[in-house]
């Protein structure tokens, strides 16, 4: 009973790390996967002379972070490529919520025409405010970002 009482509470703290790891992880995923489908829409052309904007981009990375937050905050336009520094490019994210930071190239709001723009750089970061229960040093930033090529 002494070994049971001495080893339970290492236990709980090491399914709790599990599960935290796991949890953020997930956050990770889902980070990731917004940025990649939000690089991806803002790349590619809804009319011949424009591209879709960062509005649009917004809704697709939003409907993206539904299962994780509901508190998204889009979109930040940086004036440079990666990478992005939070407090600086962006605003770093509460706990809970989301921040989108958007790099259009030379484009005033990744909607640009075909002929200068073509082949350009569009990136887009998503960054979450995630808080491990102090288990491991409190809220901490989770992001993810992807590069495309525009086709406008």
């Amino acid at each position: 009973m002494v070994e049971f009482a001495i080893a339970l509470p290492i236990l709980v703290l090491l399914v709790a790390g599990v599960l935290e790891v796991g949890r953020g992880y997930a956050i990770g995923v889902a980070t990731s996967n917004a940025a990649r489908d939000g690089a991806r829409y803002v790349a590619g052309k809804t009319a011949a002379t424009d591209g879709p904007g960062i509005t649009n981009m917004c809704s697709i990375v939003t409907a993206d972070l539904a299962a994780v937050t509901s508190n998204v905050a889009c979109a930040t336009q940086v004036g440079h490529a990666p990478p992005f520094v939070a407090g600086t490019d962006f605003t770093k994210p509460v706990d809970g919520q989301a921040v989108v930071a958007v790099y259009c190239g030379t484009s005033a709001n990744c909607a640009g025409s075909p002929s200068p723009l073509y082949q350009s750089e569009v990136d887009v970061g998503v960054y979450y405010g995630f808080n491990d229960l102090n288990l491991f040093g409190g809220l901490i930033t989770i992001g993810g970002s992807s590069r495309e090529t525009t086709s406008w």
